[in-house]
């Protein structure tokens, strides 16, 4: 028989869970009556490999991919300032390596062998091929995600800024870096750089030229040790007086604003040979060879190098450096053919 307090207790007990079963039912209904809620976002693509940073004048090469996927091994990283601190140009260039990317065929049976890379790579003067890593590091997924065509732009606030070629031509932000050359010097550099204290450009890019001039480095000029360029004990030096040396010319530009070019030809024999340049590229003849910068910004003529592995071209004042006389900027030619 059930007391009074006991009673109460029940209706307590009872009201509650009436007043619960009603909330639930409620949101049941509410829900059921709601539209149906829109769709998650698709999440962005997991990245599942390790992005490798690249400063100015590496080259990945890719030329043997199918062989390096057989071998589970990802592409080559070819450091090229690693190599110019320690060698001239023309130790690697022409007789080992064409300076033409993409058409050197350089494979491990070659380098096991003591051929391209294996001339140094042999565990004396550098590392082994065995040091797999050391080499072939930038992700293969990186690679393709780079080739891959960008997202087409569809926000019509960026859609202003495209040039005529559909490529955004720039935000008009004076805060922001403007053209690759900034971009590349302000970006990652290895550690080395810092701590060697080497000279900068205007664009935070190693400037080669001071360090030539200076004798900051000696790269050596073969890897033959009975060859007199292997110690390379002399580094190249400028004329005191600031003037161009006897081999060095100007080449005369076709525009009454722009100053002409003083072409260092000392200092390119300094680092290259002459096969590098001659004939294949310029003939030997001074003015038949016709140059643009639309060519050589498409990596033809002096763009084989400058651009890619030597200073960029947007340096304009490096070359064109040369005031014009008084004449030309008065005549209607100004070619001084006469």
């Amino acid at each position: 028989m059930l007391t009074k307090r006991s009673t109460r207790l029940l209706s307590i007990i009872l009201t509650t869970g009436l007043f619960l079963f009603a909330g639930a039912v409620h949101s049941a209904e509410k829900a059921a009556a709601a539209p149906a809620a829109k769709a998650a976002a698709p999440a962005d693509p997991v990245v599942d490999y390790e992005t490798v940073n690249l400063v100015y004048g590496y080259i990945v090469m890719t030329r043997t991919r199918e062989g390096m996927e057989e071998g589970e091994v990802e592409a080559v990283v070819f450091p090229h300032w690693f190599h110019r601190i320690r060698f001239r140009c023309k130790v690697c260039h022409e007789d080992t390596f064409v300076t033409n990317k993409g058409e050197n065929i350089v494979d491990m049976d070659q380098i096991s062998a003591g051929e391209k890379c294996g001339m140094c790579h042999d565990g004396s003067v550098a590392w082994d091929p065995l040091e797999c890593e050391n080499c072939h590091y930038y992700p293969m997924e990186q690679l393709d995600a780079e080739a891959a065509p960008p997202p087409e732009e569809t926000n019509p606030a960026n859609l202003l800024f495209a040039g005529r070629s559909g490529k955004m031509a720039g935000r008009g932000d004076r805060r922001k870096p403007s053209g690759n050359a900034f971009k590349w010097g302000g970006g990652w550099q290895p550690r080395a750089f810092s701590m060697a204290g080497l000279p900068k450009d205007k664009y935070g890019l190693v400037d080669w030229i001071k360090i030539t001039k200076n004798g900051m480095l000696l790269p050596k000029g073969s890897i033959d040790p009975d060859n007199p360029l292997y110690e390379s004990p002399i580094h190249y030096a400028f004329d005191p007086d600031g003037e161009e040396d006897i081999e060095d010319m100007v080449i005369k530009v076709k525009s009454k604003t722009i100053s002409e070019v003083l072409f260092p030809h000392t200092l390119h024999t300094w680092w290259l040979n002459c096969k590098s340049c001659h004939p294949k590229r310029f003939v030997r003849t001074a003015g038949d060879t016709p140059m643009t910068m639309r060519e050589m910004s498409k990596g033809k003529y002096c763009g084989e190098c400058h651009g890619k592995v030597a200073f960029p071209l947007e340096d304009c004042e490096k070359c064109h450096n040369r005031e014009k006389v008084a004449a030309c900027k008065a005549s209607d030619d100004c070619t001084f053919d006469d």
